[in-house]
């Protein structure tokens, strides 16, 4: 049965909205790019004709890709998503009468603090992922708060599905 506009439940249908939320993958181990970027650089100037072990080299090509490939995996492992929710003006309000005395700085930590839905964590952990992650990580968690907190949600066209037309076999 199809809901015409006054069969709309609108208390149902706002009682399951959920505000935007985003995420991005930060890295523990993004120290190991320097590694990657040292080692695809030998493979790149590697004579490809001494992939094999040999007196002059310890297995040469062959290895080099070998170690690139676990430190990439190293990499990759240390990955995690965290996941964020914005604020509307109105929150940011409540959030500076509560902690008048945190200043800016601290201000911003316990706002990101709660922004962050996944994983939970402390306004000290914010401060300590800002440190040990540095300027460029953290500002994708900053990048993604911006987000959820002032644009429309939108779905990539990309990943959206194709109508069908009659040159691949569907209606139109």
């Amino acid at each position: 049965m199809t809901e015409t506009p006054q069969d709309f439940d609108f208390d149902a249908w706002l009682d399951d909205a959920e505000r935007p939320q985003r995420a991005v993958t930060v890295y523990q181990k993004a120290g190991l790019i320097a590694d990657l970027d040292r080692l695809g650089e030998q493979i790149n100037n590697a004579d490809e004709t001494e992939d094999v072990d040999g007196p002059s080299m310890g297995g040469g090509v062959g290895k080099l890709r070998a170690e690139y490939q676990k430190i990439a995996q190293q990499f990759h492992d240390s990955a995690l998503t965290i996941r964020v929710s914005g604020h509307g003006d109105e929150e940011k309000r409540e959030f500076a009468k509560a902690n008048t005395d945190a200043g800016a700085s601290g201000l911003a930590y316990i706002v990101l603090s709660d922004a962050i839905t996944a994983p939970k964590v402390t306004v000290d952990q914010v401060k300590r992922l800002e440190k040990k992650l540095g300027p460029a990580q953290f500002g994708l968690i900053l990048s993604a708060y911006h987000q959820a907190s002032t644009e429309l949600p939108t779905v990539s066209a990309d990943f959206l599905p194709k109508p069908s037309t009659r040159d691949d076999g569907g209606e139109s």
